[in-house]
């Protein structure tokens, strides 16, 4: 008989845990699948992939109030009655200690068959409710035992932090949200931002170098920005030249996120913080060369002239100067980058390679 695994996921990592669940046969899985009472990603029909697997048994259990509100507890009670009832040998818990109704949960889990998640090794000061969530996070990790990470970067400061824990790391998978029904676009060299837009992704510098080169006489580019804004300037009145700009400011469906990859030619990523990138993985999983800054969750994974490149982290003119090297690459050059990419992603990022790591943490717990 198979052992047992709960596994334990939110809405905001659906995209994490989705490709990596039906993989793993070697185990029976109950997936507690997390949603918000409102706001969410995916539903429940994101799932239907999952009918056919024998060994995975789906529960959706909903939060009906509002994150802050006590009533959370409650919420939270349940997915502990459910742990109970189904009484695995493992406890997997992709869930970030991100309000205090979580930590009776947390504190309830069994240390020697439990691996939580950490997609952080720290907290930052550009984090909602910083020194609150900071306490939370500190509180709660203090307890546990066993530790998923996803980035040797991030995992750095968590066992600086916490020292002595049972720390795997596991990169992120490729995140594939579907097949793309737009070819690559003819009419220029297209550069899209795709994710939501807050201080620490640094949207103003990818819009001034698209100002600026605009001014300098470059043309046949567009940039395409797309995503939620958390800024609270207006993103219309930094551009000064519109006609380069393609905006859709606003949540972007999930059906819509593979052309936005696969139409354009580059994803920038000028981010001035950060642990790791999921966005990252969606320009991986549609073969989309990458420009991101030399921050050391991106060298940690981006191999300059293989995957794409990398511009020196809020400078402008280096930003520039890899776009215009971009804008006036062959399709001959482009096409050899692509190929390059993919087998870069092929050996370091293929499923059964990511899939196998999981089964290793997991038979290692057991053993």
């Amino acid at each position: 008989m198979k052992k047992k695994i709960c596994w334990v996921t939110p809405d905001c990592f659906i995209d994490v845990d989705i490709p990596i669940v039906s993989e793993i046969t070697d185990y029976d899985i109950h997936w507690i699948v997390l949603f918000n009472n409102k706001g969410n990603r995916f539903n429940e029909s994101s799932f239907e992939r999952y009918e056919k697997c024998d060994n995975v048994s789906i529960e959706f259990v909903y939060n009906k109030s509002r994150g802050r509100y006590p009533q959370t507890l409650l919420f939270y009670h349940r997915v502990k009655s459910i742990i109970k009832r189904e009484k695995p040998d493992i406890i997997y818990f992709n869930v970030v200690p991100s309000n205090p109704y979580m930590l009776p949960l947390y504190f309830w889990l069994p240390k020697d068959k439990t691996i939580v998640t950490a997609h952080d090794g720290r907290m930052t000061a550009s984090m909602s409710f910083a020194f609150l969530t900071k306490f939370w996070f500190y509180k709660a990790f203090r307890t546990v035992k066993h530790v998923n990470m996803f980035s040797n970067y991030q995992a750095t400061f968590f066992n600086e932090n916490f020292p002595a824990k049972d720390v795997t790391i596991i990169p992120l998978c490729l995140k594939d949200f579907g097949k793309p029904t737009v070819e690559k676009r003819k009419d220029c060299i297209g550069f899209v931002f795709f994710g939501t837009i807050h201080m620490e992704k640094n949207i103003e510098l990818l819009i001034e170098a698209g100002n600026q080169l605009f001014e300098d006489g470059v043309r046949g580019f567009k940039i395409s920005i797309n995503g939620e804004q958390r800024v609270k300037w207006n993103i219309k009145e930094k551009i000064r030249h519109p006609e380069v700009f393609e905006l859709y400011i606003g949540s972007v469906l999930n059906k819509d996120i593979p052309n936005l990859f696969a139409y354009n030619h580059y994803a920038v990523y000028p981010y001035k913080n950060m642990s790791q990138s999921g966005a990252l993985k969606c320009a991986y999983n549609y073969y989309t060369p990458v420009i991101v800054s030399d921050l050391p969750g991106f060298i940690d994974e981006v191999e300059n002239g293989i995957d794409g490149f990398v511009f020196k982290s809020e400078s402008v003119e280096d930003l520039k100067k890899v776009m215009k090297d971009c804008i006036y690459r062959t399709r001959t050059d482009y096409d050899a980058l692509v190929l390059k990419m993919r087998e870069h992603i092929s050996k370091k990022y293929a499923k059964p390679i990511i899939v196998k790591k999981y089964i290793d943490m997991f038979d290692k717990m057991l053993k």
